[in-house]
């Protein structure tokens, strides 16, 4: 008896614990593989990606902080994740590169730390160049310009629209007249 209920327990533990894998490997399937942003790696290949005329004029303790600084503003914008956070909507998060330098030396400012602008864009331009060789950064194709909304070569005449032109916008309803 007491040998059967050992049996049991065990083959408990071990169909809860691959339920629980099961679970999350299900749940990251989808996800890219993750790259890993090592701080003091980061540190050296800025540090060495960057012109000498800023490397002459910043610390490597000020490289540090412009890279946090804008790392948490990648952060804050869903680009970069950490731990457990997962992406949120479907495709690419775009965000500008002067809005990053901008909000770092806002933050910068408001810690009293004050890197001049040319320096803040050369450390993050040699940060992107380490994304990009660590493979943390994809290209993103841009939309096809080459064609109109409707599908047509732009120039080209416009399709009829035999519904008149209040059947013309739609949303996710339907027509925006309200005929179905």
């Amino acid at each position: 008896m007491v040998v059967l209920l050992v049996v049991v327990g065990i083959v408990a533990v071990v169909g809860i614990a691959l339920a629980s894998v099961g679970i999350v490997v299900k749940r990251l399937g989808p996800e890219p593989a993750r790259q890993v942003f090592e701080g003091d790696e980061a540190l050296t290949f800025v540090a060495a990606a960057m012109p000498d005329e800023v490397t002459a004029q910043l610390s490597y303790e000020d490289v540090r902080r412009i890279l946090r600084l804008h790392l948490d503003f990648l952060h804050r914008q869903g680009v970069a994740r950490s731990g457990g956070d997962l992406p949120e909507g479907d495709g690419p998060l775009v965000v500008e590169f002067g809005d990053g330098v901008d909000e770092v030396l806002a933050r910068a400012a408001a810690a009293r730390f004050h890197p001049q602008r040319d320096q803040v864009a050369a450390v993050i331009s040699a940060q992107m160049a380490y994304f990009e060789a660590i493979g943390a950064l994809a290209e993103v194709e841009g939309p096809d310009l080459s064609a109109g909304p409707s599908g047509l070569p732009l120039g080209g005449p416009e399709p009829a629209n035999p519904a008149g032109p209040a059947a013309a916008y739609t949303d996710a309803a339907g027509p925006a007249d309200g005929a179905a």
